[in-house]
């Protein structure tokens, strides 16, 4: 079958991420896969994608509400004639009707956040308005997930696949003692939703305790500067390296001995599932899919996204490399539901399910 992917653009980012790994492994099953991204601008994941031989569309819509988006998908859709078109993200509101307009009949929408998060007034309007009608069949990353979209948006029927990983890229760890440096990392876009402030407040606590450490942060975004200036507050600044967008994220995770994400909310994120199959110990909020991917005490520790909370955690794992050993060793076991070739597989059965109805 053709799918054709869409999403607003390929920023380092969970869903994108998940976009990414989903078409490498729908075309290792066979299939054909297109994306588009409504804006025109190229990244380090599109320019991965389109070395590895995947078509990308780009369009130019403008910042904000854009209804010329909608023609120009529809164009695109004649063009690209798919069998599935699948959304991510907040493209939803200009997909549903231009795959209408161009008689592209099965829409499939991958929820990446819990629903009250994910769309919030016209827009969560919008997206009831499609789904009562079957327009676009919502998919939950979790549990909690399908949960939120059942509460938010009335719906009964909700798959639910969890997001996958291409494994070959994590090294996991071979040993889990300490070296003279206790290393953290955090892999995040900086806004709030990912809880900087808080992380780095926890951070200033566990220097106290533990001087020898050391944060890294991957990620850009629009709280970088003011996250930067907050360190230098906290007296913390030659302690926390701001390291951006890193094009392979894999080194970073598995030179570093505790892995953090001490979120507000969070869907699936793919963050945790890189971590899982490095063997990392995690601290990660106990908040949205989290809690379907770690079992707290044995493959993670969960926590509230209170500072104290996280720097107790963090303690708590320096303390033991048993505990490290045995987090991480069962969170790298674990990681196998998370396969990109297992959501690929349960994909596939939605778009022939669809593809099935009259």
């Amino acid at each position: 079958m053709k799918i054709l992917q869409v999403v607003p653009y390929f920023c380092f980012g969970g869903a994108e991420t998940m976009c990414e790994n989903l078409t490498y492994a729908l075309k290792k099953r066979g299939h054909t896969v297109a994306v588009v991204s409504l804006y025109a601008e190229r990244t380090e994941i599109s320019r991965r994608m389109e070395a590895a031989g995947v078509k990308i569309r780009y369009l130019d819509k403008k910042l904000g509400l854009d209804v010329s988006m909608v023609p120009k998908l529809a164009e695109v859709f004649r063009e690209e004639r798919p069998d599935i078109v699948h959304t991510h993200l907040d493209v939803i509101k200009y997909v549903v009707a231009a795959a209408r307009l161009s008689g592209v009949r099965r829409c499939i929408h991958t929820v990446h956040n819990v629903a009250q998060e994910e769309a919030q007034g016209l827009a969560r309007r919008i997206n009831r308005f499609y789904y009562r009608r079957g327009w676009s069949e919502p998919v939950a990353l979790s549990p909690e997930v399908q949960r939120t979209v059942a509460e938010v948006y009335g719906l009964e029927r909700i798959p639910v696949i969890f997001n996958g990983v291409d494994f070959s890229r994590c090294v996991p760890k071979e040993n889990y003692s300490l070296g003279d440096t206790v290393t953290l990392v955090h892999i995040g876009r900086f806004d709030d939703q990912k809880n900087h402030a808080g992380l780095l407040q926890a951070f200033s606590g566990l220097l106290r305790i533990y001087p020898n450490c050391r944060l890294n942060l991957l990620g850009d975004g629009q709280l970088r500067k003011p996250m930067e200036d907050y360190a230098r507050e906290l007296g913390i600044d030659g302690k926390v390296r701001f390291l951006g967008n890193q094009a392979d994220v894999h080194p970073y995770l598995h030179d570093a001995d505790i892995f953090l994400l001490p979120s507000k909310f969070e869907g699936m994120p793919m963050t945790i599932i890189e971590a899982m199959g490095t063997g990392l110990p995690i601290v990660a909020s106990r908040v949205g899919g989290v809690p379907d991917m770690l079992r707290d005490g044995e493959s993670g520790l969960l926590v509230g996204c209170d500072p104290e909370d996280v720097c107790a955690a963090c303690a708590k794992l320096i303390g033991s490399e048993a505990l490290r050993e045995t987090l991480g060793q069962n969170a790298l076991a674990d990681s196998v539901r998370f396969s990109a070739d297992f959501m690929a597989r349960q994909y596939c059965t939605e778009y022939e399910r669809l593809l099935a109805q009259k």
